[in-house]
């Protein structure tokens, strides 16, 4: 009996150890795979994202060679050939994120097949539209263009399809890590506490009375808690951040990613205090977006990006205590720890993550901040595109006003508003005068110069609920909800003299002044649906352009205001 509590003696630690250390391993070997599984996850959303954009080019390209088609209009033409050089460039990021993936690889050459076809056809229809005009053009384009589209829609689709598939394996694979984990927390931790219990009673009949073998085995009690305390840690660490990074991904704004990172570090790292810094868009500035806790190491609110150690380097910047030399220059007045984490996307500096606290404890965790961080960059990373996507689709590039397409989703939109309300609503179309003329005399360039400059004037000429849009060439609309006729006329009086009175300069010098012609026309009396009004301001302004140019026309019985009258200039054509 003796000699196998002796064995027992002997073997119980050493079974309890390996059991703690394939607790451990397997610990480390999930966390890394939940990693892994996570920047694939990452890298998932990303090839598809360039999926998108590649199709959103596309589309791009193509709706300015109709625009070109059905306009004339140059700009378009530049517009489809800068889509165009836009292509090369975007399956070239997306061959290098799928170079592991040959099925991928070789949907990739199909697609890129495809759109090279399809623009081939769209420049063989500009040719034939330059040589024949617009009704060779249309005649040109047949079933092929169709089933082209088709095609690539069906082949980007198919690509979009697969990369989802992976999307969902390797979010399984991340449940089956934390899955895992829970595991060896839930099995392993009680069956190893259990062994040590059997050991600790055994020694205790043996060595009876031994006070330095009860010590020790106190500490190794203690120690066994700290491991049970540490894995438990780990693992609802571990939650907490497959928590975050499933959030992040249904964020809509910046913002809201900024609230949940607060929020994450006031659950991970209790007493500490930090903010998340952004770098502006102009890149000269990193400003404090977001704040938790009360540092005791204050940092400033605005700083240059050089100011930052971490953002020079492209590394964590950790500072132990007061005693270290190397200090960010950003921080002010406190003692204390702090760290500096980078916001890093796609080889882009986003800003950076401060922390800070009365000790140096919370360093030990600095690679779960890491972790964080690198989850909110490519958030905030892919929340950009998102938004830059969104303006590219709905502005238009030379005035910076919003588009035709958006001019019809709006005035719908905003007709509804104003009808269940009982509201009226003005449009007003507004057309540069002897446009035509100014552009043989003074050229493109010129042209576009004064075009941007009305786009700037109108800007700063609407209320916020306005909404002002290039129709098409040098025509404009401007959409003024709950605006009654004679308020429409007045600021419509206000915009025609602020243009007779603008200058803009091109290459150094004063463009001569220009004038408008304005038609304007009222829901309900001119119309409820956006056809009607269109129709109705489109006649009013045609009425201002018969009248001598230079004028205000309303499609109401209200008809141009007597100042807008005396501005006539003669009974010359439309145009």
């Amino acid at each position: 009996m003796l000699t196998t509590r002796r064995i027992a003696n002997q073997i119980g630690p050493l079974l309890a150890a390996l059991i703690f250390v394939a607790i451990g391993v397997g610990v480390l070997q999930g966390t890394d795979r939940f990693a892994t599984d996570a920047r694939w996850v990452s890298h998932t959303n990303e090839v598809i994202a360039r999926i998108e954009e590649i199709e959103a080019r596309l589309r791009d390209a193509e709706s300015a060679q109709r625009g070109y088609l059905l306009t004339g209009q140059v700009d378009y033409l530049a517009s489809y050939q800068a889509g165009k050089t836009q292509l090369p460039e975007l399956f070239a990021e997306l061959d290098n994120l799928v170079r592991d993936n040959p099925g991928q690889k070789q949907r990739i050459v199909q697609l890129r097949t495809l759109i090279d076809h399809r623009l081939r056809q769209a420049d063989n229809t500009l040719r034939i539209y330059d040589a024949q005009g617009l009704a060779a053009a249309q005649a040109a384009i047949g079933d092929d263009a169709r089933i082209t589209s088709d095609a690539i829609r069906r082949q980007a689709g198919l690509m979009g399809d697969t990369e989802r598939t992976l999307l969902v394996q390797r979010a399984a694979s991340s449940d089956r890590s934390a899955n895992l984990l829970k595991a060896l927390a839930v099995a392993g931790i009680p069956f190893g506490i259990a062994v040590i219990a059997m050991v600790y009673v055994l020694m205790l009949r043996e060595i009876r009375g031994r006070s330095a073998a009860e010590r020790q085995t106190l500490a190794a009690n203690a120690r066994l808690q700290a491991s049970v305390a540490e894995l438990e840690h780990t693992g609802a660490d571990l939650r907490e951040l497959s928590h975050f990074a499933s959030m992040l991904q249904s964020c809509v704004q910046a913002e809201e990613a900024l609230a949940l990172t607060t929020q994450l570090m006031q659950r991970l790292l209790p007493g500490t205090g930090g903010s998340v810094y952004r770098i502006r868009a102009s890149n000269d500035y990193t400003e404090a977006m977001a704040h938790w806790g009360v540092p005791p190491v204050r940092s400033a609110q605005l700083l240059p990006p050089d100011q930052c150690w971490a953002l020079r380097r492209g590394k964590p910047q950790l500072v132990h205590g007061p005693g270290e030399a190397v200090r960010c220059r950003h921080l002010e007045s406190g003692s204390g720890a702090t760290a500096c984490i980078p916001l890093s996307a796609q080889g882009h500096q986003l800003g950076f993550l401060y922390v800070s606290a009365a000790d140096d404890g919370f360093l030990a965790r600095v690679q779960l901040i890491e972790t964080a961080a690198e989850q909110l960059a490519m958030a905030l990373s892919n929340l950009q595109l998102q938004e830059r996507l969104r303006i590219q689709s709905i502005r238009e590039p030379l005035t910076g006003l919003f588009n035709r397409r958006y001019l019809e989703e709006s005035l719908a939109r905003e007709l509804s508003r104003c009808e269940r309300r009982g509201l009226p609503l003005a449009l007003m179309m507004l057309d540069l005068d002897h446009f035509k003329r100014f552009n043989d005399t003074h050229g493109h360039p010129g042209g576009d110069a004064l075009l941007a400059g009305l786009g700037k004037l109108l800007q700063g000429l609407s209320r916020p609920e306005d909404i002002a849009c290039r129709y098409g060439g040098e025509e404009f609309t401007l959409i003024l909800p709950e605006a009654t006729a004679e308020l429409a006329l007045e600021r419509a009086e206000q915009i025609r003299a602020a243009v007779q009175a603008m200058r803009v300069q091109h290459m150094g010098k004063d463009l001569p002044p220009v004038t408008v012609s304005i038609g304007v026309a009222v829901a309900p009396h001119d119309g409820t649906d956006p056809e009607s009004l269109l129709g109705h301001a489109d006649r009013a302004l045609y009425r201002a352009k018969a009248r001598g140019r230079n004028r205000v026309e309303s499609g109401h019985a209200v008809h141009a205001l007597p100042g807008a009258q005396r501005h006539g200039r003669g009974a010359d054509q439309p145009g």
